[in-house]
């Protein structure tokens, strides 16, 4: 994999992962309990007190 596939590929990844926690942050804000939450999203549940 060349330099730039793999910077692209970091920058994909860190995308999904940004809309994940929105994602998360969204169910949360709509009082959706937080085991819930993280079995849906994979998220640990440090990631989703932040």
């Amino acid at each position: 994999m060349t330099q730039i596939s793999q910077m692209y590929e970091k920058e994909k990844i860190e995308y999904g992962n940004q809309k994940v926690r929105e994602m998360a942050k969204a169910m949360l804000d709509e009082d959706i309990d937080i085991v819930k939450v993280m079995r849906i999203t994979g998220l640990a549940e440090e990631l989703l007190r932040l």
